[in-house]
């Protein structure tokens, strides 16, 4: 917890963990009551202990559960913040890879070197500007400028014609490849801030002809993303800062607008913090980078009101409580702490039905006929129905927190896969572009027209493929389909005839906005492995004759692996999670973290991830083989004009990520129906007996009161050094002095199936001669102290059960019972004799 928060202000936020709170502070009334009216009832018994127990736990319940709350809200803000941040880093990486690929632009450095500047150069430059922000919308102005900084030609309508800015001196002197800055721009006069991308026009010789500046969709990039991060009906803001904490952009500028100043620690866990008189928890984080590229120390901030921060989810999570069990029982999800509050919530819970059941039998030994005795049993009858309630007030909040992780991890997935998906847009996004300008090139148009200096080709293909690393080789072919240059070092291609269906589909594109992408295949292009080779037709130099072909091979293995890596925790273990991207048309897998999962087999998993729409998404657990996951998974939803619904290429891409939950059948206890049974005589008999039941597996068991020493837990039992485990024999307690023998009679009694979980030893006297002696009999469950008319006894005869069987008698339900299972009545004597 950071300095300086007081945990005790947020949890006053977290309104069912002050329920919680408000429910056992009434039960603790109670329980003080029930302390008081048992000294006055003479039940013996002592409640203080359970009631200190109790809250003693409920004090580490109310931490555990406002600890988990605020962790939860604190790393969905977190992730938040870091993407909002790492999205644009990612995005404006390739910008600064534009800027140095453009003022290389052989029309640019034609334009700049005929200073007349006519009107048919300026339109045709502009046309090109125009051409090249059709493929890369992220830019809504190109402005060339000469040495001088006028204006010669821009994309915009804008009337300045002379810039005073800095950044023409910037370019002149910089020793960097671009030049970058978010400020007032004097060319760009109607905007406060712009970003843009600028560099130097330079001719062969190294003399500056120019400068050329990229105009950045900033506000609509931003619009985008924040969209995409915020949650329906959520009072979350989320802000950009800049290198100094000003908010340079907001999801909601009324409520936080720009030119705000916010404390830029990205130390801290998170903060509180206090705005226009409203308190907030707020997370800042500085980017990742990528690539190397950190751009201008831009922030990700994220906050949210207090009052709003802690609602617990309208969402209701169903799981089996079986797997719950085994996704509990990893320690990578679920602490060891977290697992010992429900195991003390049992133990106190046992211990107070052992004490009230001890206190029956107490009752029923001494006097069951007098009003004291029937006062002190109401009594131990409402301390038990109090233990109830608690208990089920505990087991909801156990519930609670339990489901407020598996919620945070079903988040966690859902994110997660949700940014890798929007990672792969936005980068595939840049693949379509590349192809499609390239294919554009003058030098590429004039070669294949002409058929002329085709040995030029190589050289341009290279220093494309040196500035842009994510393909792992470029090649040129002709209308025949005849490879003419490659960007690789190995020519061994050239002069070889593509005789792929994609060669075919790109040659038949005569626009320059349209693009062919081929399956995702193995190709010799790629080494023989999976990928996407994206092609874009190159048209004749005076018409719109396809005169050949540009095919970009994209390095799928090392870039997609890159994309689901930087989209997970960097401290993840890939046992405990991975991811993948899988082809929703066909379930192909494209690219996955985990080795087990082939590149190119199908994956198998529910139908209903293969149905989700574009920008859906879905968590839910699943079972895989023998394995349960926790899984998210998200459909990609294109970027911009890229896979959208006026684009010719659609593709739909499922990103999963996995959480490793547990095996099945993994340490999980057999269930048995052992509720609590209970008859009610109303027959008007006044000749009864009391009976202490219990339960031994699923049996229902029960001994005559007169018969019962005490119920103790089974701690105290001493093992024998060696002995055969499956010997009825289990060990000895020291009692009152005196050592007792203990059983286990589970084998004796038919049909009752065995329990890991044994919890009592009933201590049960017996007579041996004149001689009263003890012996103790293992128990799973304590039962109820009913009474029975003796006439409701039916004793078994020996003759027909046989001399193995330890059973007496069989107590016969009231009439309005319909119980599948009977009372069995154990005979002492016969236990006393193993």
């Amino acid at each position: 917890m950071p300095n300086g928060v007081d945990t005790t202000e947020l949890i006053e936020n977290m309104k069912y963990i002050n329920k919680f709170r408000s429910d056992l502070e009434e039960l603790n009334k109670t329980w003080s009551q029930l302390t008081l009216l048992g000294q006055l009832g003479n039940t013996t018994t002592d409640m203080s202990r359970t009631q200190n127990s109790f809250n003693e736990l409920t004090k580490e319940l109310i931490a555990q559960l406002s600890s988990k709350t605020i962790k939860k809200t604190v790393n969905e803000m977190t992730s938040i913040a870091q993407v909002t941040v790492d999205i644009v880093i990612r995005n404006l990486f390739e910008r600064t890879a534009d800027i140095g690929f453009l003022s290389t632009d052989g029309e640019i450095i034609s334009f700049l070197k005929n200073n007349s500047y006519d009107i048919n150069a300026y339109q045709l430059l502009k046309l090109r500007f125009k051409e090249y922000t059709a493929k890369y919308s992220v830019y809504d102005d190109i402005i060339l400028f000469d040495k001088e900084g006028k204006i010669v030609c821009r994309l915009s309508q804008d009337t300045c014609e002379y810039s005073n800015d800095e950044i023409v001196s910037m370019c002149k002197t910089t020793k960097d490849n671009f030049i970058e800055t978010f400020k007032y721009h004097d060319f760009i006069p109607n905007k406060q801030n712009s970003l843009v991308y600028s560099y130097k026009v330079e001719d062969e010789d190294k003399s500056i002809l120019g400068y050329l500046a990229l105009s950045f969709k900033f506000e609509n990039e931003m619009e985008m993303i924040f969209r995409n991060l915020s949650k329906p009906n959520s009072k979350a803001v989320i802000m950009l800062l800049d290198i100094d904490g000003k908010v340079i952009a907001s999801s909601d500028s009324y409520h936080i607008p720009n030119g705000v100043y916010f404390n830029t620690d990205t130390n801290s866990e998170f903060k509180i913090i206090s705005f226009a008189g409203r308190d907030y928890i707020a997370k800042t984080c500085k980017t990742n980078g990528y690539e190397g590229f950190y751009g201008l120390g831009w922030l990700g901030h994220i906050m949210i009101p207090l009052d709003s921060a802690f609602k617990s989810s309208s969402k209701e999570i169903q799981i089996n409580k079986d797997i719950l069990s085994i996704i509990m029982q990893n320690e990578y999800l679920f602490e060891k702490k977290l697992l010992a509050i429900s195991d003390k919530a049992d133990k106190i819970q046992e211990e107070l039905n052992r004490t009230v059941w001890n206190g029956n039998i107490n009752l029923s030994s001494t006097n069951t006929n007098n009003q004291a005795s029937s006062f002190a049993r109401s009594i131990l009858k409402e301390i038990r129905f109090t233990g109830e309630k608690t208990k089920i007030l505990f087991e909801q909040s156990i519930q609670n927190l339990n489901f407020t992780i598996i919620e945070a991890l079903l988040d966690d997935v859902g994110f997660l896969a949700t940014l890798s998906i929007y990672i792969m847009d936005r980068n595939l996004y840049e693949r379509a572009n590349d192809c499609r300008w390239w294919a554009l090139n003058p030098r590429l148009k004039k070669a294949l027209t002409y058929n002329e200096n085709i040995e030029d080709l190589t050289d341009i293909l290279e220093y494309i493929n040196s500035l842009y690393t994510v393909y792992s080789n470029i090649l040129v072919y002709d209308k025949n389909k005849t490879i003419l240059a490659v960007s690789n070092k190995d020519n061994s291609l050239v002069g070889t005839k593509l005789s792929q269906e994609w060669a075919d589909k790109t040659l038949s594109i005569k626009e320059t906005s349209k693009y062919c992408v081929s399956d995702f295949e193995q190709s010799y292009l790629y080494d023989n492995s999976y990928s996407y080779i994206y092609n874009a037709s190159i048209l004749h130099d005076e018409n719109d004759t396809v005169v050949g072909g540009i095919a970009i091979v994209f390095d799928s293995t090392t870039q997609f692996q890159a994309m689901l890596k930087d989209s997970l925790p960097k401290d993840i273990q890939d046992s405990q999670m991975f991811a993948m991207f899988v082809e929703k048309k066909n379930q192909k897998i494209i690219s996955s973290t985990n080795s087990a999962f082939k590149i190119g087999s199908k994956l198998n998993i529910d139908n209903d991830f293969f149905e989700l729409k574009n920008n859906q998404s879905m968590s839910k657990i699943v079972k895989i083989g023998d394995v349960y996951y926790i899984v998210g998974c998200c459909c990609s939803n294109g970027y911009r004009e890229y896979k959208s619904k006026d684009d010719s290429y659609q593709n739909d891409i499922l990103s999963f990520v996995f959480i490793y939950g547990g095996n099945s059948g993994q340490s999980i206890l057999q269930s048995f129906n052992t509720n609590n049974q209970h008859y009610n005589y109303n027959d008007g008999e006044s000749d009864y007996i009391d009976i202490a039941t219990f339960y031994i597996g699923n049996k229902w068991i029960g001994v005559d009161t007169k018969d019962v020493v005490e119920s103790i837990d089974i701690d105290s039992l001493q093992t024998p050094i060696t002995m055969d485990s499956n010997h009825h024999f289990k060990g000895t307690i020291l009692y009152k002095e005196n050592i007792v023998s203990v059983l286990d009679i589970t084998h004796f009694i038919k049909n009752s199936m065995f329990m890991k979980d044994t919890k009592d030893i009933i201590i049960i006297r017996y007579k041996n001669s004149s001689y009263d002696h003890t012996i103790g009999i293992l128990a799973d469950k304590l039962g109820e102290i009913i009474s029975v008319p003796k006439s409701k006894i039916s004793k078994l005869d020996d003759h027909l059960i046989g001399a193995g069987m330890l059973s007496q008698s069989i107590v016969i339900p009231p009439k309005d019972i319909k119980e599948e299972q009977l009372l069995t009545i154990l005979n002492i004597e016969k236990i006393s004799k193993l």
